[in-house]
């Protein structure tokens, strides 16, 4: 797949957080190389070096922006060592990312269709810093990719089993019960897990409750106001993903609970 665009649009997922330059350089870098490009932040909140929250954020992103758009995930625990950098194509969209699991999501889905390496010297510059790849080597591709590079101009093609897709088990999945973990809380204190309605019967008539630091939710939703104030309840969010919240309250301050803890879902017994 090919860009062709007199305006491309490049997204932007990253760990950088905002009270560092991290961000602006990385918008500087792209700009320089692409001066007509859109830049979209999609986030700079991911956790630091949090390569899960990274590959379900882009799985739960790129689709709401247009065919062709060049989506930048620069989440890079590995940076400066000799893990490689991956440009891929699929479903009509274009990524840019460390090899370190985060398109391990897209290529489980079926929408990658095509991976190449980042191995031609011309898109190294001159002077890269080890600690610092998303801005000297990874914003270059983006650029190169919006000016209409093909993605076989920058290295070789790699079978889609031969990248690193060993990502954090999300789910798994046993007798009347799913068990996932807390995946990040947003602003809100609403709290995503890794558990994706579309991996079992998650629905009110084989849903029982759900089971989070010994306390349990046996309310699930569709909407914040079908619990009183303050209440918990279970629903599924925006992106397709079960969450635990509270009307018109922080439901991980209710609960204390911090990303990685374990939650387990409990169906109804057949």
């Amino acid at each position: 797949m090919d860009i062709i665009s007199d305006h491309p649009i490049i997204t932007l997922t990253t760990d950088f957080g905002l009270q560092d330059p991290y961000a602006g350089q990385l918008k500087g870098a792209l700009l320089r190389g692409c001066p007509a490009a859109t830049i979209i932040d999609i986030t700079h909140g991911i956790p630091a070096w949090d390569v899960v929250t990274a590959a379900i954020t882009i799985r739960t992103s790129y689709a709401f922006f247009p065919l062709g758009s060049i989506h930048l995930i620069v989440v890079d625990p590995g940076v400066g060592s000799e893990r490689s950098i991956l440009v891929a194509a699929g479903d009509g969209h274009l990524f840019i990312a460390p090899d370190n699991g985060i398109l391990s999501l897209l290529v489980t889905d079926r929408k990658i269709g095509t991976i190449h390496r980042l191995e031609n010297p011309l898109f190294f510059p001159d002077s890269v810093s080890p600690s610092f790849h998303g801005r000297d080597i990874m914003a270059p591709v983006a650029s190169a990719l919006g000016r209409g590079h093909a993605l076989q101009d920058f290295g070789p093609n790699v079978p889609l089993h031969a990248i690193i897709l060993a990502i954090v088990p999300l789910t798994v999945s046993v007798a009347n019960r799913f068990q996932g973990q807390v995946q990040r809380i947003d602003h809100f204190g609403n709290i995503r897990t890794t558990i994706c309605a579309g991996q079992g019967p998650l629905e009110s008539a084989s849903f029982h409750f759900l089971e989070i630091g010994g306390r349990r939710i046996a309310t699930l939703a569709s909407t914040y106001n079908a619990v009183a104030p303050g209440a918990l309840l279970v629903l599924i969010d925006s992106a397709g993903y079960l969450e635990i919240a509270a009307n018109q309250a922080s439901a991980a301050e209710i609960l204390g609970c911090s990303p990685g803890d374990r939650i387990i879902v409990h169906l109804q017994e057949k």
